[in-house]
């Protein structure tokens, strides 16, 4: 397996959290494969604490998903209050979330997408706030970005609902409000399609990655409003109607 520079590619993106310095374009150092940057991102979940949770998604309904184990230090309730000095860009995404009741432990056989689903308690309307560690990061190549636990900065988490009935996430509607002005509004806006597959896929590929899904865990699946390019001051509001809300004040 290649590691494309694995724990030097960890340590420049460790430091670049403790400056608050971006990290250059130095190819040597980069991952080349998507393997060395799963195994870049253990590094980097286990040097920030550990992990609270999981991002997953994918470009259309057919592409393999790719994932980050999210850290627990920055999985926040709704309302909070972050400062838009913690980060280099305050991109916001308003998604599904779904939160498990039980460990979806590494087994032989494959989990079922009814077995997975089967594991949910509930769902919950998320922000994820989309940060990076890198240069010039929309040009670098999809191994760094993933690296870089998918160009994750922190996640806004609303109260966990049961599951709706008839719930199909092809079909939800999803909302961001921006200082009470209705910014985007989309229905079925993930470009992956169907959440549920994306979920499915996590457990495992968690599982045999050996940092499986367990109860309590939140995994949002990518984003269904689209990219909204935050500023200092502004007062964010997901809302998944059938599910919940969610808020965040960047201060």
């Amino acid at each position: 397996m290649s590691t494309g520079g694995g724990s030097s590619f960890a340590r420049l993106l460790m430091a670049a959290r403790r400056s608050g310095t971006l990290v250059p374009l130095v190819p040597r150092h980069a991952p080349d494969s998507i393997a060395a940057a799963y195994a870049i991102q253990d590094e980097v979940i286990e040097a920030l604490g550990g992990r609270g949770g999981w991002k997953v998604g994918a470009p259309n309904a057919e592409a393999e998903p790719v994932c980050a184990p999210l850290p627990k230090a920055g999985i926040h309730a709704s309302g909070a209050e972050l400062p838009v000095a913690d980060f280099g860009f305050t991109g916001i995404e308003v998604e599904i979330g779904f939160r498990l009741r039980r460990d979806l432990l590494p087994r032989t056989a494959p989990y079922t997408r009814d077995e997975v689903l089967d594991a949910v308690g509930g769902l919950c309307a998320t922000i994820e706030v989309v940060d990076s560690r890198l240069e010039d990061w929309r040009s670098r190549s999809r191994f760094e970005q993933c690296a870089d636990l998918g160009n994750h900065g922190a996640l806004i988490v609303g109260p966990t609902a049961g599951v709706p009935a008839g719930f199909d996430p092809l079909q939800q509607m999803a909302v961001l409000h921006v200082n009470e002005r209705n910014e985007a509004a989309k229905r079925g806006g993930n470009t992956a399609g169907d959440a549920r597959r994306l979920l499915h896929w996590l457990a495992n590929h968690a599982a045999a990655r050996g940092l499986p899904l367990r109860a309590g865990d939140v995994v949002t699946t990518g984003s269904c409003t689209g990219l909204y390019d935050a500023r200092k001051g502004e007062r964010l509001k997901g809302l998944l109607p059938g599910v919940g809300e969610v808020e965040l004040l960047l201060s």
